[in-house]
């Protein structure tokens, strides 16, 4: 990386941001003293409007987008010419969202109110007139349930009418009225049932009739409000200019957040860019401007440039992988070369039924064809269609095809599963290795070359003599002992005590329980893998039951093939990508992976909708 110094005159700062952000090569930094340039909230706020505008019309007129949907094509200088009639669509789908809105709101409210006057339909006095007379106090509301016995009981001495109406969730409906002289009692009587005043609507008529109208008027709005739905249909036609819209106030957001620092007539950015790409950015901008001046210079100590990952286009997506665990530190070992390879082959051993594999590949290898995807999502769609591809080898070693077998040219693990965990645990302890042999490489080229073999030299030495005794010679022990011996006596070489240096090294030869832990996980490619083949089994066993029940039973059969088959697939490939990752995090990446690193963002065309073309 090199560390990027611009000044330029402030005049030609959007031509400049905009040749950068097309070019996508620097990543600007801000800093405390960057101006805020005037319209930035406001073109924020026309985004907001913008975006919802979208959703509007994805809900009420086009349905909702498909994930998977290819972006709209946009060649470079039509995208950069954003037009005021996009605005003023934006600002009528907004006005028609508003207004649809509103008028669903007032339907709603007026069925509420309906609902509430259902317990009141009897009552065959106009609501106006329950009120206070001269002579009489009204009380209109709701009792507590089964508290209606005892207030009729309490009431009967007083000069009162008890008239008992509807039950609901809220309690009895009743309505008293009583004389003026009585009134403090009844009042008293209601509240000790729990009794709260309903308040009805400021309109006038029975219960009944207002119930009406307001059905009415809550029909007629919501008549309002679907020809207001209709007319959005029409305006859907032209949701590809809503969305183009969008993207160009999205980079014209980004632009305007690289603001910099100002003087009278100049502005000062600072950032990065890598070092293989300072020609182009020079060129980027000698194309806008002949005012400026542009610096590279190598990081600093106190700099901690971003990181970029750059490999093979086989190597490329696995960095999905790596990126979901943590950025690798700038300058450090690069893992995703040797994490392809063993992610592949887990992923493979885990699903291990060719079947499933030729499925899986197919479909996820051409959807990157035909959605043209990008990013996170083709990357994850190239790792998990490459898995594919090793799930149809590995399916062929052990003979498994849709949970059938068929010529297994290795072994079938079911019936051979000892020869299955030797399989698994073998690949384990090179996956382990591979990590340990990538610390010493790490460490040497650091100049610490001593260290990394007394530090992870040691145990190697050690595992290879253990093999070794294990497997062939009885002078591998020999070469372990070797092994054990440069741990105990350098395991702790800094402290200066030697008996404490002795018992230092002791707990460092302690930490092989560590590496059989390590190794033990690696089981589980053993464990995932028999659970897709007897999975799929089980539903051919009761697939082929089915089968002799007759044609109802052949039917169900062919639906419970394709849905138990296709929930296995899907299942296991959650489960094989989640293993194979945790594999790579904690046994692969604890020997020698340095993360905490930041990631690379320069100003670029970032689009949700459209393929800028350039």
């Amino acid at each position: 990386m090199k560390k990027v110094n611009l000044f330029a005159m402030i005049e030609d700062r959007d031509h400049v941001l905009r040749a950068l952000q097309k070019a996508g090569d620097v990543m600007f930094v801000p800093t405390a003293d960057d101006k805020v340039l005037p319209h930035a909230s406001e073109v924020a706020d026309e985004v907001a409007k913008a975006s919802d505008a979208i959703k509007f019309l994805e809900q009420h007129a086009t349905g909702k987008a498909s994930l998977l949907a290819p972006k709209l094509q946009v060649p470079y200088e039509k995208f950069k010419q954003p037009t005021d009639r996009s605005k003023d669509l934006t600002d009528q789908v907004q006005a028609l969202s508003e207004k649809i809105a509103s008028l669903r709101n007032e339907a709603e409210t007026m069925r509420v109110q309906v609902e509430k006057l259902e317990p009141w339909l009897s009552l065959d006095v106009p609501m106006e007139e329950l009120k206070p007379t001269v002579n009489t106090e009204t009380f209109a509301g709701y009792i507590a349930d089964g508290s209606l016995d005892k207030l009729k009981k309490d009431l009967e001495p007083l000069t009162c009418e008890l008239t008992p109406m509807g039950n609901t969730a809220e309690g009895q409906a009743v309505v008293v009225v009583a004389y003026k002289d009585d009134a403090e009692q009844v009042k008293h009587f209601l509240k000790a049932c729990d009794y709260v005043d309903f308040v009805f609507p400021k309109r006038t008529g029975t219960a009944k009739e207002v119930a009406a109208d307001l059905t009415s008027a809550a029909q007629e709005k919501d008549r309002l409000a679907a020809e207001l739905e209709a007319e959005s249909v029409k305006i859907a036609s032209k949701k590809d200019s809503l969305c183009v819209y969008y993207d160009q106030l999205k980079a014209e957001g980004q632009r305007m957040t690289s603001s910099g620092q100002e003087t009278e007539k100049t502005f000062h950015m600072q950032g990065w860019c890598r070092a293989d790409r300072t020609d182009a950015v020079k060129e980027e901008i000698a194309h806008v401007t002949d005012v400026y001046d542009l610096t590279f210079a190598d990081p600093g100590p106190e700099d901690i440039p971003p990181t970029v990952v750059e490999n093979s286009k086989i190597v490329t997506p696995y960095q999905a992988v790596t990126d979901m665990y943590s950025i690798v530190h700038s300058g450090a070992f690069d893992p995703n070369p040797i994490l392809a390879p063993f992610f592949c082959c887990f992923f493979g051993i885990m699903l291990s039924d060719a079947g499933y594999g030729v499925v899986i590949a197919i479909f996820f290898l051409a959807a990157l064809k035909i959605f043209k995807l990008q990013g996170f999502a083709k990357k994850l769609f190239l790792v998990i269609g490459m898995g594919g591809l090793s799930t149809v080898f590995w399916g062929a070693m052990f003979g498994g095809w849709f949970g059938l077998t068929w010529h297994p040219f290795m072994f079938e693990p079911m019936k051979e599963p000892l020869k299955m965990l030797i399989l698994c645990y073998a690949l384990g302890a090179f996956h382990l290795v591979s990590g340990m042999c990538i610390k010493i490489y790490v460490e040497a080229k650091r100049g610490n070359a001593v260290g990394a073999f007394l530090d992870t030299g040691s145990w190697l030495i050690l595992f290879a003599g253990l093999f070794i005794w294990g497997m062939w010679s009885p002078i591998g022990k020999y070469i372990a002992i070797l092994g054990a011996a440069i741990i105990i006596l350098f395991g702790d070489r800094e402290n200066k005590n030697i008996i404490g240096r002795v018992f230092g090294g002791l707990y460092k030869l302690y930490g092989i329980s560590g590496y059989l832990s390590d190794l033990l996980s690696y089981s589980r490619l053993f464990a995932l893998g028999l659970a897709t083949g007897v999975i799929a089994m089980v539903i051919n066993t009761v697939a082929e039951l089915l089968w002799k029940a007759g044609p109802i039973g052949i039917i169900v059969a062919i639906l419970l093939l394709i849905g138990g088959h296709t929930f296995n697939i899907i299942i296991n490939i959650l489960g094989a990508y989640v293993h194979s990752s945790r594999l790579q995090y904690i046994e692969f990446f604890g020997k020698f992976f340095e993360g905490s690193g930041r990631a690379f963002k320069p100003l670029a065309l970032e689009t949700k909708y459209t393929d800028v073309t350039k």
